[in-house]
């Protein structure tokens, strides 16, 4: 039998709605954290740095996650594996996939790091429009992010096994932590003249550290399970089967919302970068609404399905997908109403004439990709990834081609309008699919169960945004009314009826667990 966190064990249903419901609660509790950090962190940041310097140092973590992407789609393909032996109780094959995705992610490692690094020199000078006075810092910078790559791929088997295992107790903490020390170090490297290469060099040193904490964690949850390296042959097709497809997603993934910064810094001057990133870092927080979801859904549904519960599996997918529209829709319409006041008051005045208009696009684009994040996963889950990985190319074209496009024509706004468009077209097409062929539920009782009452439920938060904007003249203003629009939607859904008998006894036996244990850690 295998081993794992007290009170868990594979016989007992880690599907469950509390511990679903729980389990989105700690994924929104650390990225809730991640984003209070980041309004505090990328105004002194910018400062600090300078815009030229700033949109360095984004393109630099732009071209980092390209690379990230040579995983080949074995982070989820262990999160789901684990998923399924372990609610089976098969340590042996648990230790047989453990040791072979490690391998392989020891070598792509390596492979990674190599390759940045020798492309630096070449990346610098001629596919970024670097400054010459920064181009010296730059390739510096890429070097340590080639570094900590290699370091970053190896551990990643480690942060797969919490959330394999439903731990999102455990993965929450070290988001917290993690999201912490980047802030503190950035902020104190300016702050001290470290300029950029410091920023840089702490920002890899944290990441590294914390993903070491989860070779202990794993070590912990999985003492039956050895972690040696090797190289099985059954674990490699169960893993590459579905880590192709998640792959091809994944890298179309980074078509579709990384490549928009480097299409803008090829054609425009290194500002735009900043323009541009600045807007988009609120507006790509929506998506941690789809990492919550991918913490708390992913396993279950893969479990779920693996064990023919059709039915459980669509309640799971209708109350998800409902849930993930609830938490994403304030944050569309509150940002877009208060987009220019919000820049404005953060950055600058200057700042906030330039970016507001595409803030206010990106904040409606990301909101409907937000929306296709369940599904995604759901069409995942249910063994159906490469109809994901089809989607997903044909968005990737779609963008690319929208983006370079409209990018040299309109300015920076034009890759926001790609997106969007992007969105609104084949990525409705694809939730359409997932839920009529694969969930088996139709539109109208995906509409009358899911989408309409909330969406009812934000038409007086939006007017309260249009109407108060033009009146708020400090940060503190925008960040209070932001909230009460928050908190004027919540009443609306509670108003509508949105949720039913069921999902309200998941939530109040949820809250009274999360009470007990918070009661009994003090």
């Amino acid at each position: 039998m295998t081993s794992g966190p007290p009170g868990d064990s594979p016989s007992a249903s880690i599907t469950s709605g509390q511990r679903v419901a729980r389990n989105v609660l700690y994924g929104a509790a650390g990225q809730l954290w991640s984003l209070i950090l980041l309004v505090i962190t990328i105004p002194i940041v910018v400062r600090g740095l300078g815009e030229s310097a700033y949109g360095v140092f984004v393109l630099v973590s732009v071209l980092l996650s390209y690379v990230a992407f040579l995983d080949l789609g074995l982070t989820p393909a262990v999160v789901r594996s684990i998923a399924v032996h372990y609610a089976a109780g098969d340590d042996e094959r648990l230790s047989r996939v453990a040791g072979t995705a490690l391998s392989l992610l020891l070598a792509l490692g390596i492979l990674g790091a190599a390759l940045l690094a020798w492309l630096a020199p070449f990346i610098v000078h001629s596919v970024l429009n670097v400054p010459p006075e920064l181009s010296e810092a730059a390739r510096i910078v890429l070097d340590i992010t080639a570094v900590g790559f290699a370091c970053n791929m190896i551990l990643t088997l480690f942060g797969a096994i919490p959330q394999g295992l439903q731990r999102l107790d455990l993965f929450t903490v070290r988001t917290v932590v993690l999201t912490t020390a980047n802030a503190a170090v950035q902020i104190a490297a300016v702050k001290l003249g470290g300029g950029l290469i410091w920023v840089a060099g702490l920002t890899v040193a944290v990441n590294v550290a914390s993903l070491l904490l989860f070779v202990v964690v794993a070590r912990q949850l999985l003492p039956g399970v050895s972690f040696r390296p090797r190289l099985d042959r059954w674990a490699l097709r169960e893993l590459g089967s579905f880590g192709l497809m998640r792959f091809l997603n994944q890298g179309s993934g980074q078509v579709v919302f990384q490549l928009d910064r480097l299409i803008i810094a090829a054609f425009l001057p290194i500002r735009a970068v900043t323009l541009y990133s600045v807007p988009l870092s609120i507006a790509q927080k929506f998506t941690t609404v789809q990492l919550i979801f991918s913490g708390a859904f992913f396993p279950a549904a893969s479990e779920l399905h693996s064990v023919q519960e059709t039915e459980r599996l669509r309640r799971l997918y209708i109350s998800s997908l409902k849930l993930s529209l609830v938490m994403v829709l304030p944050l569309v319409v509150l940002v877009a109403a208060f987009a220019r006041p919000l820049l404005s008051t953060w950055v600058g005045p200057d700042f906030g004439s330039a970016s507001a208009q595409i803030l206010v696009v990106l904040a409606i684009a990301y909101g409907l990709a937000t929306v296709v994040g369940v599904p995604a996963l759901a069409s995942d889950a249910t063994g159906h990834a490469h109809w994901t990985a089809g989607f997903a190319l044909l968005s990737a074209a779609i963008n690319l081609s929208l983006t370079l496009l409209l990018v040299p024509r309109i300015g920076p706004i034009g890759a926001a309008y790609a997106l969007l468009i992007n969105a609104a077209t084949q990525g409705m097409v694809f939730v359409y699919v997932v839920q009529r062929w694969f969930i088996k539920v139709g539109l109208a009782a995906i509409l009358r169960r899911a989408i309409l009452r909330p969406l009812a439920a934000a038409v007086l938060p939006a007017l309260y945004g249009v109407a108060l904007a033009p009146h708020l003249g400090s940060f503190t203003a925008v960040l209070a009314a932001i909230l009460a629009g928050g908190l004027l939607f919540a009443v609306m859904t509670i108003l509508l009826g949105v949720w039913d008998e069921q999902e309200l006894g998941v939530a109040r036996a949820t809250a009274r667990q999360v009470v007990a244990r918070v009661i009994k850690a003090a």
